[in-house]
C-alpha cells in the first residue's frame, strides 16, 4: 500500500540545530559569532523560547543561512477550519492516599461557584498545594467537557522557570495546532490560545508559578473556562488585575496530620499516639514533611514509632525529613531561597538568628541594621513568597522548618562575626525596650549602678503601663529564648536583659520558664565580667528561690549579690540584698532577723535617696511586725507606703501593697475590709492592664467568698480568673486557671 506522507515544516529550533550540526559549530562558537548567550541558544534549539526578529537575524547571519532560518521565526498563516477539535486530558495521576482537607475543600467549592475565571492556591513550600490542586481538579474535571490542560511552570525548582511561550506552544499543540502554524511571538501565541478556548469550558491547571508575569499570558480569556494556579508567591497582580480568587493553604490540622501518617504507616500508628503527635508537631504538620516521616517509619516495620520521634527530638529536623537529596524538605526550601534577590536572601538568613516566635519589625530592623521602614519592606517581600507569614498585628512568623533552614544558611554563608554582631544588635534592642517598659511600670524606681550597652536602634515607645505590660506578656517566652540563644552564641550583653526587667520577673513569677535562662544569663555575666549584671541576676535567683520555698538557697544568692555590691561601691543596691535576706528570714519564721534586715534596707535607701526601695523595704517590714503581733503598727506602715507609691503613679506597687493590706485584714477576721481592699487592688491593676494580678486577686476573692459560704460569689470570682487566663500557656498562669476550673467543677457536683 503506497501513499504520500505529509511532512510539516521544521521549527526554528530544529532548523537551527540542523544548520549548526552541519557546520560543526559548538554552542559556544555560535554564541561568540551571533552575540547571543549560549544558554539562550540551547533554549531555542529545544523550542523552549521564541526569538525576536533581531536575534533571529543575528543567528541566521552567523550560520550563513541566507534568511532561510530567520523566516522560520516569522508567524505563518493559520488554517483552523480544517483542524479537528482535540480534547486534552493532561492532569497527572491523583495522589493515592490523599487525606481530604475538608475546610479547604469547602473553600475551594465556594470559590468555584463564584470565580471569575481564575483560582489561585498559594502557600509555603511543602504545604501540599500541588497535591490538593491536582486532586481537586480531578474531582471537578467532568464540569469542563472541552478538556483539561496542565503545565508544571517550575517556578521553584532546580531548573529555571518555564518560558510562557514554550508552555503556550505545548498547549496549542495539545489543542490540535500543527507546529508549523504556531506563532513565534508570545502575544500572538497567547491570542491564538485564547481564541481557541473562547466559548469552551476548559480547565487549565498551572502548577508552581513563579510570579504574576509568568501566568498572565496563560490565562483563558473568558470565565467559561477556569485557570487553577498554585504558587509560593501570593500572586497579588493576578488577584488585582485578573480578579483571581486567592486561597492560602495552611499546615494541616492535628487530625489531618494523623490521618496522613496513618495512610502511609498503617493502623499500628494508633498504638502510639504520643509519638505520632511528636512527629506531627516537629514536621509543623506540613504534608511533605509528614509523608517523608511516614515513609521512613514504614520502612522500620519492627521498630517502634517512638524511635523516629526520639530521632526528631535529637537531630536537626531537616536531616530527618529527607529520603534522598531530591525528596527532602531542605531541597524544596532551597528553591524558594535561591529565587530571592540578594538583599532578600541576606535578610532571610539573618532572620534565622531570631530565637523564634513572632518577629517584630523593630527586631528585624536590629538584625538587619536598617531602619524599620526598610525592614518592613523586606519582611513583606518574604511574606509574599510565604517564607514568612504576616499576623494581624504586623508581626511576622517563620515556620519552624523554614527557621531551621534559615539558621542553617546563616551558619553556612555568614561569617561568625557578622552573626554575633546581628545578635548583639537584637539583644540591645530588647534591652532598651525592656528598660523603657520598666520605667513606665515603676516610674519611681531608681536605675543607678547598671552599665547598659549603648545603641542607637529604633525601639518601641510605650505610652501607658497597659501597653508595657501587654508587650511583656506577648514577649515573655521570646525573652527567655533570646537569653538562651544569646548564651549559645556567647553574646555576653544578653546578661542585661533579665536585669532591666527584674521587677517584672519578680512580679510575674514565671520562674519555670525563666530559671534556665537566668542560669545562662549568670554565665554570660561572668564570662563578660559584667559585675553589675551578675549581682542583679543573683538577686533574681534569690527571688525565684523564695517563691519556690527554698529560703536557705535564696539567702545564699542574696549574700553573694551583696558581696558584689560592696565591691562595686553601690550602696543603694545593698538595700535590695537586705530586703531579700528579710524575705528569707520571714520564710524561716525568724521575724526579728527579718525586721533587722528591712530596717537596714530602709536606712540605706533613705541615705541614697531611693524612695521606691524604701517603700518596698517598709512593706516587708510591716509584714514581719504583723507576724510578731504588731498589727496596728503594720497597718499604719502599709497605709503610708501605699499613699507614697500612689502619689508617684506606681500602680503595680501600690496595688501589691493593697493586697498585703487585705491579707492583714483577713488575718484579723475583718473579711469585709479584706474584700474591699482586694476590690481596690483589682481596680488599680485594671487601670494598669495587669491581667496576671487581676486573675490572682479574683482567685483570692473566690476563696474569701467560699469561706463565708457565698458560693455564687466564689464561682463568679473564679470564673473571672479563669477567663482572664484563657489561652495563656505560661505554666504558672495555666496552673492557676486549671485550679479555678477544678474548683468550679467541684462546687457544681
Amino acid at each position: 500500500m503506497s501513499g504520500s506522507r505529509h511532512t510539516s515544516a521544521p521549527t526554528f529550533g530544529q532548523q537551527l540545530r540542523l544548520l549548526r550540526t552541519d557546520q560543526r559549530k559548538s554552542l559556544a562558537e555560535l554564541s561568540a559569532d551571533s552575540n547571543v548567550s549560549r544558554s539562550y541558544l540551547g533554549n531555542l534549539e529545544h523550542d523552549r523560547s521564541v526569538p525576536g526578529p533581531e536575534i533571529a537575524a543575528a543567528i541566521d547571519a552567523a550560520l550563513s543561512a541566507g534568511g532561510r532560518l530567520a523566516e522560520l521565526a516569522v508567524p505563518r498563516p493559520r488554517t483552523r477550519a480544517a483542524r479537528d477539535r482535540v480534547r486534552p486530558d493532561q492532569l497527572p495521576v491523583a495522589i493515592r492516599g490523599f487525606v481530604p482537607r475538608n475546610e479547604l475543600i469547602k473553600e475551594a467549592e465556594e470559590a468555584l461557584a463564584t470565580h471569575a475565571g481564575v483560582i489561585a492556591f498559594d502557600g509555603p513550600a511543602g504545604v501540599g498545594k500541588t497535591a490538593f490542586a491536582v486532586t481537586w481538579a480531578h474531582s471537578i474535571a467532568d464540569a469542563f467537557p472541552d478538556g483539561v490542560l496542565f503545565a508544571d511552570l517550575r517556578g521553584y525548582a532546580a531548573d529555571p522557570p518555564e518560558d510562557p511561550a514554550f508552555v503556550l506552544g505545548g498547549f496549542l499543540r495539545s489543542l490540535g495546532v500543527a507546529s508549523a502554524e504556531i506563532p513565534s511571538d508570545l502575544p500572538e501565541r497567547a491570542a491564538l490560545y485564547r481564541t481557541l478556548l473562547a466559548g469552551t469550558r476548559t480547565l487549565v491547571v498551572l502548577d508552581n508559578a513563579v510570579d504574576d508575569e509568568q501566568v498572565r499570558q496563560l490565562l483563558p480569556g473568558s470565565s467559561s473556562s477556569l485557570a487553577v494556579i498554585t504558587s509560593r508567591n501570593r500572586l497579588s497582580g493576578v488577584v488585582v488585575r485578573e480578579g483571581a480568587v486567592r486561597i492560602t493553604l495552611q499546615p494541616m490540622t492535628s487530625g489531618e496530620a494523623h490521618e496522613l501518617l496513618r495512610s502511609v504507616v498503617g493502623p499500628h500508628i494508633d498504638t502510639d499516639l504520643e509519638s505520632a503527635q511528636v512527629i506531627a508537631d516537629r514536621s509543623g504538620r506540613l504534608p511533605l514533611a509528614l509523608r517523608i516521616a511516614a515513609e521512613r517509619a514504614s520502612r522500620w516495620l519492627n521498630t517502634p514509632l517512638r524511635t523516629l520521634a526520639e530521632e526528631l527530638a535529637r537531630r536537626q529536623p531537616l536531616d530527618v525529613f529527607a529520603i534522598n537529596e531530591a525528596l527532602a524538605v531542605r531541597t524544596v526550601l532551597s528553591y524558594s531561597h535561591d529565587a530571592l534577590p540578594r538583599k532578600m536572601s541576606d535578610t532571610f538568613r539573618l532572620l534565622g538568628l531570631h530565637p523564634g516566635g513572632p518577629v517584630r519589625i523593630e527586631a528585624a530592623a536590629a538584625l538587619m541594621d536598617q531602619p524599620p521602614s526598610q525592614a518592613q519592606g523586606h519582611l513583606s517581600a518574604l511574606s509574599s513568597v510565604h517564607l514568612l507569614d504576616q499576623t494581624a498585628d504586623d508581626r511576622f512568623v517563620m515556620h519552624d522548618l523554614v527557621h531551621s533552614y534559615a539558621l542553617e544558611l546563616a551558619r553556612e554563608h555568614n561569617s561568625h562575626q557578622d552573626n554575633v554582631a546581628a545578635l548583639e544588635r537584637l539583644v540591645c534592642s530588647y534591652v532598651t525596650t525592656g528598660a523603657a517598659a520598666t520605667r513606665i511600670l515603676w516610674p519611681s524606681r531608681s536605675r543607678s549602678g547598671i552599665g547598659l550597652p549603648k545603641n542607637d536602634l529604633t525601639t518601641l515607645v510605650f505610652r501607658s503601663p497597659a501597653q508595657a505590660l501587654h508587650w511583656f506578656e506577648d514577649e515573655l517566652r521570646l525573652l527567655v529564648q533570646l537569653v538562651r540563644c544569646g548564651a549559645r552564641w556567647n553574646v555576653t550583653s544578653v546578661a542585661y536583659l533579665p536585669v532591666v526587667i527584674n521587677e517584672m520577673l519578680s512580679h510575674r513569677r514565671a520562674w519555670s520558664w525563666w530559671m534556665p535562662a537566668l542560669r545562662d544569663a549568670l554565665a554570660m555575666a561572668r564570662q563578660g565580667q559584667h559585675r553589675d549584671a551578675e549581682s542583679w541576676i543573683l538577686v533574681l535567683l534569690g527571688d525565684s528561690s523564695i517563691d519556690a520555698g527554698d529560703a536557705e538557697t535564696a539567702a545564699a544568692f542574696y549574700r553573694e549579690a551583696m558581696t558584689l555590691h560592696n565591691e562595686l561601691s553601690d550602696r543603694g543596691v545593698l538595700a535590695v540584698g537586705h530586703v531579700g535576706l528579710g524575705k528569707a528570714s520571714f520564710k524561716t519564721g525568724d521575724y526579728h532577723a527579718a525586721i533587722a534586715h528591712c530596717e537596714n534596707a530602709r536606712k540605706i535607701s533613705a541615705e541614697v535617696g531611693d524612695m521606691w526601695q524604701h517603700s518596698v523595704a517598709t512593706a516587708h517590714l510591716a509584714m514581719a511586725r504583723s507576724a510578731l503581733g504588731m498589727s496596728e503598727d503594720a497597718c499604719a506602715l502599709l497605709g503610708a507606703t501605699r499613699v507614697a507609691l500612689s502619689d508617684t503613679g506606681d500602680l503595680l506597687s501600690s496595688g501589691r501593697v493593697a493586697v498585703l493590706q487585705a491579707r492583714l485584714a483577713e488575718s484579723a477576721g475583718a473579711h469585709e475590709l479584706a474584700v474591699d481592699l482586694l476590690d481596690e487592688a483589682l481596680r488599680t491593676f485594671g487601670r494598669a492592664g495587669d491581667v496576671w494580678s487581676q486573675a490572682n486577686i479574683f482567685s483570692r476573692l473566690g476563696d474569701l467568698h467560699a469561706d463565708r459560704g457565698d458560693h455564687r460569689g466564689a464561682r463568679r470570682a473564679r470564673a473571672a480568673a479563669a477567663e482572664l487566663l484563657t489561652g495563656n500557656i505560661e505554666p504558672a498562669a495555666a496552673r492557676l486557671r486549671e485550679g479555678m476550673m477544678s474548683s468550679i467543677e467541684e462546687q457544681e457536683r
